[in-house]
């Protein structure tokens, strides 16, 4: 288990908010503006996608949901919306990665740590179908994000990631499903930042490589939440296949898929009418 550093949980409550936030429940019912509280995340992961070696935290979160009309903050993290209606969203989306100590993985034994990466885009968002009690819909996503890498004293641009997806979500009895499953595509200064292996960093079982850009895998994702009163609770999981990506080759990969799970638990402590 991890011995978090201020910084580390600063991404890890970060992470949290973008993956396991609050259910986004049929808009029939009456949601207040506004929610705060406070809780306790897990995760398991890898520590980066296609390493043999995981990372275990536990930390406290932040439990946050904003609903306002451009703005809102929920199970999709933070976004704006320059456009949203009946059939299409335009909206700023954001996505996050845990920071490597190099020292801590074999593969990248020696080599420079990998900072936290922030990811931040325009998403198209196509609501492909909502069944006449609205407890199922259906939509085809399109983000787009520019990828940075930071320790908070010094950022660094790392290139872009494209990641179309197909989203099924369930609503019962309080309880929220919801799988998306699709591609992902990066440039190539993205995948040199996890895979390339510089002449300075080569060693006699671990060659010189230089990543490409393109296909980069594919992912599925399983989040399952529900509400009690002020108790809230959530579980994902994400499951990557690196099978046919263009870094497959690359030393640093030691396995072809990988799984993130994680859990969450928040007690909502305030709230708007």
């Amino acid at each position: 288990m991890k011995l978090l550093t201020l910084r580390r949980s600063l991404f890890i409550i970060l992470l949290s908010l973008s993956n396991i936030s609050i259910a986004d429940e049929p808009v029939q019912s009456k949601k207040p503006t506004w929610e705060l509280g406070v809780g306790l995340g897990a995760l398991s992961l890898p520590h980066y996608r296609g390493s043999d070696q995981r990372s275990n935290y536990v930390a406290p979160i932040p439990y946050l949901r904003y609903h306002g009309k451009r703005l809102r903050v929920d199970k999709e993290g933070g976004r704006f919306f320059f456009y949203n209606d009946e059939d299409i969203n335009i909206d700023v989306s954001t996505a996050f990665a845990f920071p490597v100590d190099s020292d801590d993985n074999r593969a990248r034994e020696g080599m420079t740590d990998l900072d936290p990466i922030i990811e931040l885009g325009p998403r198209v968002e196509f609501k492909l179908y909502k069944s006449d009690d609205e407890n199922i819909r259906f939509r085809f996503a399109l983000p787009l994000r520019a990828a940075f890498a930071t320790d908070l004293s010094h950022t660094e641009s790392i290139g872009w990631v494209f990641s179309p997806y197909v989203q099924l979500r369930y609503f019962n009895s309080g309880w929220e499903t919801a799988v998306s499953l699709g591609p992902v595509w990066a440039s190539e200064e993205y995948h040199d930042y996890f895979y390339e292996v510089a002449p300075q960093y080569a060693t006699a079982t671990r060659p010189v490589y230089d990543a490409q850009s393109g296909y980069s895998g594919s992912r599925i994702t399983l989040t399952l939440s529900k509400r009690f009163d002020k108790l809230w609770f959530g579980l994902f999981a994400k499951y990557d296949n690196l099978n046919s990506a263009t870094f497959i080759d690359s030393p640093l990969v030691k396995q072809k898929d990988s799984l993130m799970i994680g859990a969450a638990l928040s007690w909502v402590f305030k709230k708007s009418n």
